[in-house]
């Protein structure tokens, strides 16, 4: 009775945390955690505290990983290269502030961290990946003790040695462990299978992808950008803000004051903390604008459920989708003979697995109010560095198996009733997911009827 008041309980807790979103909490959010201003370049935020006790007489079997990859350097040095110049021609008219020269020395620094490590994992990004590796060891180690493990990688160096890391960190406790790791290029069909798998339709993902990046939504991020004020970094930042458009090369006032807050953001990535002059440069206004923008461009890059359009290209998430499941249901029938399956891949499949496997509070949807959609769930909370959605299978003795699901190490709660959530009937998971892929390939079919009418 005792263990059973604790898991509900702390259910409770868990799922009033969980609770529909809004503007005010994502601002709340931001205000408490600057870095969650843009999502996507945070670095990992490690879990606290242990994790709910399972219910009585079940034992973990079965552990599997999907993760992105650690934290890394920028895709292209020339990202920083290209604000550094801004900056630099701006000091070389004399209209920055002293603030404004903190930052240009700042990004000095970062670029030339940057410089030739483009799109490389960092020392931060292996330290991650290794430290999740130990937490799942020790909350799982009946499992990573009973047999081998595999791993798979896409082939891109920052995946392969966030890979390497996460089971250095599950050596650290075992280190005799037998491990079959790869990161092939014969693995990205499976690991990225949008755009690497030769059975998904080009033609109906790049159809779908101009039609979702070109429409509505793509018109309020217009109007979002340009109807935000950024005066206020700009005050403390230059002494002529026309000029930073007309002499120095910035593209408008919106783009430099969002590529400034991202470039000083993703160098914590490197190890260079840049929280105070974040601090001491943005609102919590910019911050929040920022936000918005970014998560707009996301719901037409990933696909957020609620058009036909965006949901038709993650239907081709499939293989990856299909491969969670069945590996597990391997392992369920004792026919897979890894106790472990660890994928590593990036956060554009990352997010519409969450979506796909529908976690209360983790789906982007996709609406006409940018604001609305972008803040009706905590994007900022489960999609950064080092992201991962980890699934755990369990049995007690009559060989009744539970599901429980944690994002970045946090349990996760689905749309099913459970009076053990967040621990769950593998029978009942299954359909979900199952459910929640049919409606997409129904979409994928809208979208092929359409482009045969043209």
């Amino acid at each position: 009775m005792k263990r059973f008041l604790t898991i509900a309980v702390w259910t409770l807790v868990v799922v009033a945390a969980a609770t529909a979103q809004s503007p005010e909490a994502i601002r709340r959010i931001i205000r408490e955690n600057p870095r969650f201003a843009e999502p996507t370049t945070a670095v990992y935020q490690p879990v606290e505290g242990k994790i709910a006790p399972a219910p009585r007489g079940y034992k973990p079997f079965y552990f599997t990983i999907t993760s992105r990859h650690g934290s890394r350097y920028e895709l292209r040095d020339t990202t920083y290269q290209n604000s550094l110049d801004i900056y630099n021609r701006a000091s070389q008219l004399g209209i920055l502030t002293p603030l404004g020269e903190e930052i240009r020395k700042t990004l000095t620094e970062a670029t030339a961290k940057q410089s030739g490590m483009g799109s490389e994992l960092t020392s931060l990004g292996q330290h991650q990946l290794r430290g999740v590796g130990r937490r799942a060891y020790q909350n799982f180690h009946e499992v990573f003790e009973s047999g081998a493990i595999e791993g798979k990688s896409s082939a891109r160096h920052r995946c392969i040695f966030s890979m390497v890391a996460f089971v250095d960190g599950l050596k650290e406790k075992c280190p005799t462990m037998p491990v079959d790791m790869e990161g092939r290029q014969s693995y990205m069909p499976l690991l990225r299978p949008i755009a690497d798998n030769p059975t998904s339709n080009e033609e109906v993902v790049n159809y779908s992808r101009h039609k979702a990046r070109n429409g509505v939504v793509a018109e309020r991020l217009k109007e979002w950008r340009n109807s935000s004020d950024v005066s206020a970094m700009l005050s403390k930042v230059t002494t002529n803000p026309e000029l930073l458009v007309e002499k120095c090369g910035a593209h408008n006032h919106f783009l430099f004051a969002y590529n400034t807050h991202h470039l000083l953001l993703f160098a914590e990535n490197f190890e260079m903390d840049t929280s105070d002059l974040i601090a001491r440069t943005f609102t919590l206004d910019e911050l929040y604008r920022f936000y918005v923008s970014k998560v707009g461009v996301w719901l037409q890059w990933t696909g957020g459920i609620g058009h036909y359009y965006n949901e038709a290209f993650i239907s081709y998430m499939r293989p990856l989708v299909d491969d969670i499941i069945n590996q597990a249901q391997a392992a369920i029938d004792g026919k897979n003979p890894y106790v472990a399956n660890l994928r590593f891949t990036h956060d554009s499949y990352i997010t519409p697995l969450l979506t796909i496997f529908g976690y209360k509070n983790h789906g982007l949807r996709y609406g006409e109010d940018l604001e609305r959609a972008a803040t009706s769930v905590p994007f900022c909370k489960f999609i950064h560095m080092g992201s991962n959605l980890q699934i755990i299978l369990y049995r007690n003795k009559k060989g009744e198996v539970l599901v429980r699901s944690l994002v970045n190490e946090r349990d996760v709660f689905l749309p099913i009733e459970s009076p053990t959530a967040p621990f769950y009937k593998w029978e009942d998971m299954v359909p979900l997911i199952r459910v929640n892929m049919a409606k997409l390939d129904a979409s994928r079919e809208k979208v092929i009827k359409e482009m045969n009418n043209q």
